[in-house]
């Protein structure tokens, strides 16, 4: 089967997933994934990046801060600052696409970055990077931007990738515009939080499950398709070494020092059912000057997936305050 019949499939069973995804979240898991196809994360990558492609994104790999790493960028008709959107930990540049479109009207260039080893991008020669090496390429991805636009650029996104902004802007504030983090990790995390960040799951439909229940509040029906194979990626060194790193205390959050020092424009848009990063996340990121928080009820970890207009239209309000 092509991978255009595949989708049209797909698509022609969302009543069903649907269905089975509510069964399986009422009866704890088991039996209604049964009837919901276990497809691969680099099957549903390859269909996103068709997709992406078909809307007219440029598509690139080439080295940064030392290692090679993939982009995607759409042109834009916006007289305001470039764009950087950055997904979360074991993520890909698909679940920051929903964002695209209310960019493209504000900015002359939307960039998407998969970090190494993520998406396509490929695997770190010496292993797992930290999140500090992360911080590296992206800086080194906005110096690039900075250089080609001759100013600065506004940097999007959302867990480890709303950090990884939030680290940039205040490493480099002459790189930065604005900062928006969409449910960013880098708050302090208690013991207890960092404890209960998964390890793996012996079990793929019960891991779909539990990872399911920390990313969102109302699950989008895509999710379940990649749901197991999406647990049985989480437990993969490139995933655990970012986690280790915070169990171990070496790298759990940014710091208070670090958020109280920015000053560029930023916002945070919070929703307010994450089950992954605890909800006290929000006081300290509202400690960074002037910062501008939006809570957003009946969603999860990922609000540009759950909540996508919604989401859209506050980061470009934002976007278009700092432009104007």
């Amino acid at each position: 089967m092509s991978e255009v019949a595949l989708w049209v499939a797909i698509a022609s069973q969302r009543k069903r997933l649907g269905l089975a995804a509510r069964k399986m979240l009422s009866q704890g898991g088991q039996l209604a994934l049964r009837g919901v196809p276990d497809l691969s994360l680099d099957l549903m990558m390859r269909l996103a990046h068709g997709a992406m492609v078909a809307r007219g994104a440029e598509s690139w790999l080439s080295s940064l801060a030392g290692h090679r790493v993939h982009r995607y960028a759409f042109s834009g008709s916006g007289k305001g600052p470039p764009v950087l959107l950055l997904h979360g930990l074991g993520g890909s540049a698909s679940s920051m696409t929903p964002l695209v479109p209310a960019l493209t009207p504000l900015s002359p260039r939307v960039v998407l970055l998969e970090l190494p080893d993520h998406g396509l991008s490929p695997k770190p020669v010496h292993g797992p990077l930290s999140a500090r090496e992360y911080g590296a390429v992206v800086i080194a991805c906005a110096e690039e931007m900075a250089r080609d636009h001759g100013g600065k650029i506004a940097i999007a996104g959302n867990s480890l990738g709303g950090a990884l902004a939030l680290y940039t802007a205040h490493e480099r504030p002459d790189l930065c515009a604005a900062v928006a983090g969409l449910n960013p990790a880098g708050a302090e995390l208690s013991d207890e939080a960092v404890n209960n960040l998964p390890r793996s799951f012996p079990d793929a439909n019960a891991g779909a499950a539990h990872m399911a229940g920390l990313l969102f509040h109302k699950t989008p029906w895509l999710f379940w398709l990649i749901a197991r194979d999406f647990a049985r990626h989480w437990g993969t060194p490139t995933v655990q070494r970012i986690l280790d790193d915070a169990r171990s205390g070496s790298d759990r959050s940014l710091g208070l020092d670090v958020l109280t020092d920015i000053h560029v424009p930023v916002l945070i848009v919070w929703g307010a059912e994450d089950r992954l990063l605890p909800l006290r996340s929000v006081q300290d990121f509202a400690r960074i000057e002037g910062a501008r928080v939006e809570l957003i009820q009946g969603c999860g970890h990922i609000p540009q997936l759950e909540k996508p207009a919604l989401t859209r239209r506050l980061v470009a309000d934002f976007l278009r305050g700092i432009s104007g």
